[in-house]
């Protein structure tokens, strides 16, 4: 968690007598060294059921990870990590998982950062049930969902509801399937404001506000709103829900007006699917299956039949959806007419089309070469304009994933990595953080404090030897 200093907490460990048993000291005492900063290895005099030493880290490590293999920061079933996106969304709340029926959208950058740089992890799954939250942080969130879909699969699988700041999240996803029951949207936004001066009017209290600054108090519970106030505040909702229909749009290609034109409702899963909200009406269970299928490779019908990353990227109204699915149809329908009419028919075969053919291919060497060349040369070109581009400084191992493993365009990697986060020194503690695809900061050491580590490591060795632990050096 951030703020937590794992140094104090160590120096409480190894100092003063403690009422606690010797199992789960042991246990407190790997984690927080580790934590701190101790570079060797805690081994606890008697043997594990194997007959090997046994780890305080490993110990620790066993304790704390629960149900994630390998200590990692997300369930991966089946090289899908799964993401939980639950009740209320806020921000910085300093921890990896739903607290409290709150999740942080700190967490939830940790756990996508994490999921985007593990080699084991083939597609991100968003588990959301959640009826929105805080406006700090979402936007923010959004944007890093939709830069990672352009490395790896990432869907969202309603397990009921996401609503306001939760559909915010699930709609920068490729695909958003909602259960019979569940439901998506409110694109807008709320702001309250309590008026309580009549209720201190007859209960005798009167407020005085000393301030400097004509607008400090505006908006303040113990007067009445002005007018003038209320139509700043008016303006200022009205510019989140502009950024919110907009968000929404480039996520799920819309027009923003008909992200708009929702009017901030919520809509049941067949609505949401008919207005492009979601993409298909799915239980959890039959979510799950489908990014099973999908990402082994079956693009066969259902959940799996998506339009390809190039077309969701274009933006699309709901008059341009309906024109597509209504070609579509025609063009199905036209195939089985001519089926049904010529079920066996072959094409017939010309020979002095196929003697021309030939001739082409005896003749048309030097332009197949030509043509290589200027293939070559264009790709050289692409890859040379992401790696040059001025927003890859800082964003690096991105620029280089998107220029040599992708064949994305230089104007669409430009847009990718700049709503991704930079790994530059002047970034903050967690952004830098979750450049390097770490977990966040646990805690800021300062110069004081690491001029007691070495004594406090000293301190460590000394707690291990009068517990009967021995310590051996990390090589």
């Amino acid at each position: 968690m951030p703020g937590i200093n794992y140094h104090r907490l160590l120096e409480r460990l190894v100092g003063p007598p403690l009422l606690i048993t010797p199992d789960k000291a042991q246990q407190l005492l790997g984690v927080l060294a580790n934590r701190a900063g101790w570079t060797g290895q805690l081994i606890r005099a008697d043997a594990d059921d194997d007959g090997g030493p046994v780890r305080l880290d490993a110990l620790a490590a066993d304790a704390m990870r629960g149900d994630r293999p390998d200590r990692k920061t997300f369930a991966l079933v089946d090289g899908i990590a799964i993401i939980p996106v639950e009740g209320v969304l806020v921000n910085k709340l300093g921890t990896l998982d739903p607290w409290c029926g709150m999740t942080g959208y700190d967490g939830l950058a940790v756990k996508l950062a994490d999921a985007v740089a593990d080699p084991e992890v083939r597609g991100i799954l968003f588990d959301v049930d959640s009826p929105g939250g805080e406006v700090a942080g979402c936007f923010d969130l959004a944007d890093r969902i939709f830069a990672a879909r352009q490395i790896k699969p990432v869907w969202a699988a309603c397990t009921e509801e996401a609503y306001s700041a939760a559909f915010a999240l699930a709609s920068q996803c490729d695909r958003v399937l909602v259960p019979r029951t569940g439901g998506a949207g409110s694109v807008g936004v709320v702001c309250l404001h309590a008026d309580f001066s009549r209720m201190l009017d007859e209960a005798g209290i009167k407020v005085t506000l000393i301030h400097a600054g004509a607008h400090k108090v505006d908006g303040n519970p113990y007067q009445p709103l002005p007018e003038d106030v209320r139509d700043t505040i008016q303006a200022e909702i009205e510019g989140i829900r502009t950024l919110f229909a907009d968000t929404v749009a480039r996520g799920r290609s819309m027009d923003a007006a008909d992200v708009l034109a929702t009017e901030a409702r919520c809509l049941m899963a067949a609505e949401a699917v008919k207005t492009g909200f979601a993409d298909e009406v799915s239980s959890p269970d039959d979510a799950f299956a489908a990014f099973q299928q999908f990402l082994a490779g079956d693009a066969g019908s259902g959940a799996t039949g998506a339009t390809t990353r190039e077309e969701r990227s274009k933006p699309m109204s709901l008059k341009d959806r309906a024109a597509l699915k209504a070609a579509e149809e025609d063009k199905a329908k036209k195939a089985k007419t001519a089926a049904e009419e010529d079920p066996e028919e072959d094409p017939e075969e010309d020979p002095e089309k196929d003697a021309a053919a030939e001739e082409d291919e005896d003749g048309g060497e030097d332009d197949e070469d030509e043509a290589d060349g200027k293939k070559a040369s264009a790709e050289r070109k692409r890859i040379a304009g992401i790696l040059g581009a001025s927003e890859a400084k800082g964003r690096g191992d991105l620029a280089q994933h998107l220029a040599l493993e992708t064949d994305m365009s230089v104007k669409a990697a430009v847009k990718v990595l700049a709503t991704a986060p930079r790994a530059d020194a002047k970034a903050d503690a967690f952004t830098r953080a979750m450049a390097a695809h770490a977990g966040p900061a646990l805690g800021t050491e300062t110069e004081t404090e690491t001029r007691r580590t070495a004594g406090l490591h000293a301190a460590v060795a000394d707690q291990a030897k009068r517990s009967g632990l021995k310590i051996e050096e990390v090589k």
